[in-house]
């Protein structure tokens, strides 16, 4: 909600993005793909799709539209997505999907495909929704910071109702990397954060 008058609170989706993204690049990755949340559209959409683009440029990638796909909040959009992916020439070795639910999708197609998550194509969500830990393999994700959005959201309210001043219009709040086995084979059964 940048660029607006109108007080918010949100969480930093962009670096949310970057972070995921990073973590990517850092497992050794070069060709990464993405499937947004939502469509094109949407500013969240369009949010995650940057923060994905600033990791690249920043490791010197190119950005490849072929491999940035929209998704729609569903986990059929993740599968159709996730297909048309591998159906290029060139497979991504690892994929950043900016919501777990259409993340689900995803990784029933690569699995439909008989590739194996992460050896062959490692993915990473965003969310960390309940069943993420739960799913096989466990997934990767950003975490949002749910009860910091309702408790900053609520104490800017009741200042607004008691005509307090706001020094600043928005408040952005970070978000956590989430590893888990997806990423990283190497790892134990235990989820780690970083």
């Amino acid at each position: 909600m940048p660029n607006t008058a109108i007080p918010y609170v949100d969480a930093n989706v962009v670096m949310g993005a970057e972070a995921a993204v990073r973590h990517l690049i850092d497992c050794g990755h070069t060709r990464i793909g993405m499937i947004t949340n939502a469509q094109f559209r949407y500013s969240t959409a369009r949010q995650r799709r940057d923060g994905y683009c600033n990791a690249l440029r920043a490791a010197n990638y190119p950005i490849d539209e072929a491999l940035i796909a929209e998704g729609d909040y569903t986990p059929s959009s993740g599968f159709r997505a996730m297909n048309a992916m591998l159906d290029l020439p060139e497979l991504p070795s690892a994929v950043f999907v900016a919501s777990d639910v259409v993340a689900i999708g995803a990784i029933q197609a690569i699995k439909q495909r008989n590739l194996r998550i992460p050896q062959d194509i490692a993915i990473i969500g965003f969310d960390d929704i309940p069943m993420a830990e739960y799913l096989d393999p466990p997934l990767s994700t950003i975490r949002l910071p749910a009860y910091g959005l309702g408790w900053a959201a609520g104490e800017r309210l009741i200042r607004l109702i008691l005509g307090e001043d706001i020094e600043s219009q928005g408040v952005l709040l970070g978000t956590e990397l989430i590893i888990r086995q997806s990423t990283s084979h190497n790892l134990s059964d235990q989820p780690i954060s970083r």
